[in-house]
């Protein structure tokens, strides 16, 4: 097998990117659409309830009184969004088990021209979809050793968050409960990806099985530190962005049409850079994933033995 090293994953995401960039703008349009519906959908809710309340002004600007009051004050409300976020989140988990098959297909496949692009992504997309809803299925018990991890954590940092008065004396007590759980849900996650790789490489799902992939995957990550580290620079990158957005947005208000629309503008910049990190990361995976050994097909005998 030969042997990649992590400079080799972290060229060839630039290299997916700049190859394929209109798959990447195509998915983070698909994307946005999503956004867009849940966002609009928590606004009506959200001014119905607090554009009459004075204290959702202090909540927003980061009171963390004020704002467990709001939560208080509009239980139902919120139990609205939580439904709303859960239904996008449901929809978009299946939505997302086809744009990242059709990914992995490209990626692996390499087609050239638009067309031969979109016939790839779509066929590689419905061909690997079955697998990969079960391979979530497969993974359940793994997230529910994060939850127990995360309950865990939280109970210890309890006492600490408990006493906090502001958000940012939440945030360290926070993060540490946190933490282990993260760390954990990476692995996970990562484990994932590459169970994806080798069934889109395959594109055969019966053979030798999700379970067998996936616990073959998880000894392939364990033995492989690369994949996790590889799989972190893309987190890393992701909060990086994230927190520079945050950082040159605060103190900045903006209002009328014109904020509106600039703070829309620079929301989806920021959006976009993350689905190319994103895809970048994809493009490093089948890079590792072609070195990997697939285990041997097995021969269907049944037309022998008639």
């Amino acid at each position: 097998m030969t042997r990649v090293r992590l400079r080799d994953l972290v060229v060839a995401g630039p290299r997916a990117v700049s190859r394929y960039t209109g798959t990447l703008l195509a998915v983070h349009v698909v994307q946005l659409i999503a956004t867009l519906g849940c966002m609009l959908a928590i606004a009506m809710v959200l001014a119905q309830t607090f554009a009459h309340l004075p204290m959702w002004d202090d909540a927003v600007d980061g009171d963390l009184v004020a704002l467990l009051a709001c939560l208080s004050y509009g239980k139902s409300a919120f139990l609205a969004i939580g439904g709303v976020a859960f239904g996008t989140l449901v929809a978009w988990q299946l939505v997302s088990w086809f744009l990242v098959g059709g990914l992995y297909g490209v990626l692996a496949k390499r087609p050239e021209g638009r067309r031969e692009v979109a016939r790839c992504f779509g066929a590689s997309g419905a061909s690997t979809f079955l697998a990969y809803a079960r391979l979530a299925i497969v993974q359940l018990p793994a997230y529910a050793v994060v939850l127990f991890v995360l309950i865990t954590g939280l109970g210890i940092a309890a006492p600490a968050m408990g006493s906090a008065l502001t958000i940012p004396a939440l945030v360290g007590p926070l993060a540490l409960g946190t933490l282990p759980a993260l760390l954990l849900l990476h692995f996970v996650w990562t484990v994932t990806d590459y169970a994806r790789v080798e069934l889109a490489l395959r594109q055969d799902t019966h053979d030798p099985g999700v379970l067998v992939t996936y616990l073959r995957t998880l000894g392939y990550v364990a033995r492989n530190p690369v994949t996790l580290v590889h799989g972190a620079l893309g987190w890393i990158l992701f909060v990086l962005v994230t927190l520079a957005y945050a950082y040159l947005a605060a103190g900045h208000p903006m209002y009328g049409a014109e904020g509106a629309v600039t703070i829309f503008v620079a929301r989806q910049c920021v959006s976009l850079m993350r689905t190319a990190f994103r895809f970048g990361i994809l493009g490093g995976q089948i890079e590792l994933g072609r070195t990997r050994a697939l285990p041997p097909r097995r021969t269907d005998t049944t037309s022998e033995n008639k």
